[in-house]
């Protein structure tokens, strides 16, 4: 990953991510846009072009007093007007429908990637995880498919603009004097001078702020993380009457925002101060340098108005880099946060692919079991430092049994408990995980926004019974919910902690998965309530295999088997005594 990363130019990081679009299943779509959009900027131009042609013939015509030549240019106005207006407009339409369509892709594209093989997990376990990567896929894909179709856009438009205006100036210059001396091209090469001039100054004032505006998204986004764990934990932090402190902690983590922002505001008033005079200077440069031949009658007044028009529009050609260096308003990002984007997209994809790799080929050999035994087989397992949390495990779980999983905090129960899940990428070994449903129910169980039916069949979201769903929540002691089975509520807010472990409960009677794996499912109900949870499940689903991690003495009489981690990497198997069981 890291050689991956080290590709730092951006020639090359754009063309990793603009690619695969033109490439995937959208790809007639994408060229047709594309190539619809280069043929109107072309048309664009080419309108530009007729204007100060006309502008040049209209002022000429007003200083000889040519009446029908002016009626005639009067009335071409008009069509030439209505000719860029329709232009214009479907380029619009045309750009707006590329950037939606390539933003729609990149989003699912990435997205299916994030998810799939629990990449998303493995992302954050990673000690070199990408940070941020829910703002990448929402805001960042935004800004780069925009930008990424408006640059191109403008950069084929000035180099055009360039190319054939410059035509026109190098003709114009034809009867233009300088202190009495012809130079052939005047207009043209003193264009060329002032523009690539004013363009290598403006990218050596304004260069620190390609990395300021990478810093300060990365700086936002996390500040952005912090607030939302704040919500999240906002009844904890009530209860502790944390608040004064919780705010100084975010207003530490909002000063590197701050400071980033004054180190951008003062490099950009420098680009500003610079943009400002140079585009100012270019509106009455041309004027001095046609002025003395049009005293002399060299020219008329209408070559002075397409001398102006013709050097404004390779003007703005030239300075394409500088009017798009900074961010002055609205619109889509500058040059500089563009290419922030652009290294942000690059480094996600990289990750991606990196633990795409990773997952084709796992340290820890993951396969379907024929039967619905669970067989583990020398599995070790490490975390990302490479400290050994268990040693060669070997376990058979055959259908029905009923294993509690215990040691001392750190020893590995939850990793083992991930690696059983296929979803842990530290270790060796193999896990022939047993056929039929799957159940796992961690200690804060996940219910998904929307009506709590959804809450109560997720994953499998399979129609169920109202009246059995009515009695199996009376019978896990959340009668009360029954008749808000269609009510959508932000239910992992609604209800306590103890009542999420119910709502799981319930949705593993409901659901009569043939496996059912508990990770501390009980920690946050008390010992009466504990005992009804495995009791009722226990009673409605006395086949189902259940694998507990647990650290109460009360639960071990649902059990037949215990496996016992010594936090050494060390591991016991032993059967449970129902007798000693039920004395505990």
């Amino acid at each position: 990953m890291d050689a991956d990363l080290a590709r730092t130019g951006f020639f090359y990081r754009l063309r990793y991510l603009v690619g695969p679009f033109f490439r995937s299943e959208r790809k007639k779509t994408a060229w047709f846009l594309a190539i619809v959009n280069v043929v109107l900027t072309l048309l664009v131009v080419a309108a530009n072009y007729a204007i100060v042609v006309w502008n040049g013939s209209f002022y000429n015509a007003m200083q000889k007093y040519d009446v029908n030549r002016l009626w005639f240019l009067g009335f071409l106005f008009f069509g030439i007007v209505a000719v860029i207006t329709l232009i214009s407009t479907v380029q619009q339409y045309t750009i707006q429908k590329l950037q939606i369509e390539w933003r729609g892709w990149l989003t699912n594209h990435l997205l299916g990637r994030w998810m799939r093989n629990q990449t998303h997990y493995r992302m954050q376990i990673d000690a070199t995880k990408v940070d941020n990567p829910d703002q990448r896929i929402s805001d960042d894909v935004d800004f780069f498919s925009g930008q990424t179709v408006n640059l191109p856009i403008n950069a084929l438009q000035s180099a055009v603009t360039i190319v054939s205006f410059g035509f026109m100036l190098w003709g114009l210059s034809r009867n233009l004097r300088m202190f009495g001396v012809y130079i052939p091209g005047m207009l043209f090469w003193f264009n060329l001078v002032y523009a690539f001039g004013g363009t290598y100054l403006m990218l050596l004032i304004g260069r620190p702020l390609f990395f300021l505006n990478n810093i300060q998204q990365r700086a936002v986004g996390d500040f952005r993380f912090e607030l939302i764990r704040v919500r999240d934990n906002s009844e904890t932090i009530a209860t502790a009457h944390s608040g004064s402190a919780e705010s100084a902690r975010l207003t530490s983590r909002f000063a590197p925002v701050v400071d980033i922002f004054y180190q951008r505001i003062r490099r950009t008033i420098m680009v500003n101060l610079f943009s400002f005079s140079y585009s100012g200077a270019s509106g009455i440069l041309p004027f001095l340098l046609v002025l003395p031949s049009y005293l002399a009658k060299r020219i008329l007044i209408g070559t002075v108005s397409q001398t102006f028009g013709a050097f404004n529009q390779t003007q703005q050609a030239f300075a394409f880099i500088i009017n798009n260096f900074s961010t002055l308003g609205s619109g889509y990002l500058s040059i500089t946060e563009w290419r922030a984007v652009i290294d942000r997209l690059y480094t996600l994809e990289v990750s991606l692919r990196h633990h795409e790799t990773d997952a084709a080929a796992p340290q820890i050999e993951y396969a379907a079991n024929p039967t619905s035994a669970l067989d583990i087989d020398n599995l070790s397992l490490t975390v990302p430092d490479n400290r050994c949390l268990i040693a060669n495990l070997n376990l058979h779980v055959a259908p029905g049994d009923r294993v509690l999983i215990s040691g001392p905090t750190g020893s590995g129960k939850s990793t083992l408990i991930r690696a059983i899940a296929g979803i842990w990428p530290f270790g060796a070994g193999s896990v022939r995980t047993p056929a039929g449903r799957v159940l796992f129910i961690p200690q804060r169980p996940y219910l998904p926004n929307g009506a709590l039916i959804q809450s109560l069949t997720f994953p499998y979201n399979q129609p169920l019974d109202p009246t059995r769903v009515a009695a199996v929540l009376t019978s896990v002691g959340l009668g009360r919910l029954a008749t808000k089975l269609d009510t959508a509520e932000p239910w992992d807010r609604e209800l306590s902690p103890g009542e999420q472990q119910r709502i799981a409960f319930a949705r593993c009677i409901l659901l009569e998965p043939d496996v059912i794996i508990l990770d501390e499912a009980t920690s946050a109900l008390d010992e009466d309530y504990e005992a009804l949870m495995y009791q009722t499940l226990t009673t409605a689903l006395p086949r189902a295999t259940i694998i507990s991690v647990g650290h109460r003495s009360t639960i071990v009489k649902y059990h037949t088997r215990r496996l016992r981690l010594t936090g050494d990497s060390a591991w016991h198997d032993e059967a449970i005594n129902p007798i000693q069981a039920a004395a505990d």
